[in-house]
């Protein structure tokens, strides 16, 4: 037994000996070659989208490579940006780097547990994704950074920074001066003084109050009372739509006009409220009002509007698997 026990520490610490190396070696390439990382990141993305237009019953297998291709490029942009003294080290907390994760493969598990496991599994996996979701941005939102959750939680790294040249501080007015070799042409020229580079961070936002904090936290608990009501009045039921749609449209009130907002809030509002045009294909008013309208405008401009005959085709060919997904509609 002691000779075992020894043989095992003895692997256990060789594995992890190569695991280090494997670790920094990655870490090492990555900041030393990141033109290189962009083109592997992008020719992966691309492979996802080569796979759904040609291999058969390719939904997993596609999805299953752009996440792969998200979580990539994520990993990179952690380790590009600790190289970066512009940018805060704690930018972010785990929390937040979760959620990101989280939802980059929330597609990929609700397509591949209903392949797999059938309409019980997928929606036992989209509950479970969810209740995470939500129970970490009620986290976020009451103990941590107490500010409006912005989409996405993290977001991609502004990998120009890494040639950009960095601005000096002046050692005796403290003034930021940029660079000469660091000007933007002068058609793009402004008399703006350098910003913040973290100016998307949490850090950044405003801590919310009174009914700006209740309507982000109708906000955050819109999924959970959808699928709550789902699971009560059934999927073909107006109920759960309506209560979606009543808290969205409350949410937005309650936030109130976008003047007193940060440019990063002005720009979450925009985007919550365009995301209202989903509603339009979310059942049961999907079924019943806006299909047949939307599927008479695509046939109408595949037939008349030169050029729009190829994405108008494809859409009809995509649209009824689109519409099924969850995460894609409701997410």
């Amino acid at each position: 037994l002691i000779l075992l026990d020894s043989l095992l520490q003895e692997m256990s610490d060789y594995m992890g000996e190569k695991l280090n190396h494997a670790i920094t070696s990655y870490k090492r390439w990555v900041t030393s070659n990141p033109h290189l990382v962009g083109d592997s990141e992008s020719i992966l993305k691309w492979c996802s989208y080569l796979v759904a237009g040609y291999v058969n019953k390719s939904v997993v297998l596609s999805e299953l490579l752009f996440s792969a291709a998200n979580l990539v490029a994520f990993l990179n942009d952690r380790i590009l940006a600790g190289t970066l003294t512009t940018l805060k080290e704690n930018q972010y907390s785990s929390i937040e780097h979760i959620l990101s994760v989280i939802e980059m493969v929330e597609v990929f598990l609700e397509i591949a547990a209903f392949r797999f496991g059938g309409p019980t599994t997928k929606w036992a996996v989209i509950v479970a994704i969810q209740v995470l979701k939500t129970t970490l941005r009620v986290v976020l939102l009451l103990k941590h950074s107490g500010c409006m959750l912005v989409h996405p939680v993290v977001p991609a790294l502004d990998r120009t920074l890494l040639t950009a040249p960095l601005p000096e501080n002046q050692q005796r007015s403290g003034r930021v001066i940029r660079k000469l070799e660091g000007a933007p042409p002068s058609f793009a020229r402004d008399w703006n003084l350098p910003t913040n580079m973290n100016s998307n961070s949490s850090s950044s936002l405003e801590k919310l109050q009174g009914n700006r904090k209740i309507g982000e936290l109708l906000h955050i608990l819109q999924p959970i009372a959808h699928l709550l009501a789902l699971g009560v009045f059934g999927e073909k039921s107006w109920k759960p739509f309506l209560l979606s749609l009543a808290m969205d449209c409350s949410s937005q009130t309650l936030h109130g006009s976008s003047k007193s907002m940060t440019e990063a809030e002005c720009k979450e509002i925009i985007r919550r409220r365009f995301g209202l045009i989903n509603y339009l294909l979310r059942s049961p008013f999907y079924d019943k009002k806006s299909k047949a309208v939307i599927i008479w405008l695509l046939r109408f401009s595949q037939e008349n509007i030169p050029l729009a005959g190829s994405l108008s085709k494809a859409l009809l060919r995509y649209l009824p698997e689109y519409q099924q997904i969850y995460f894609y509609i409701w997410g």
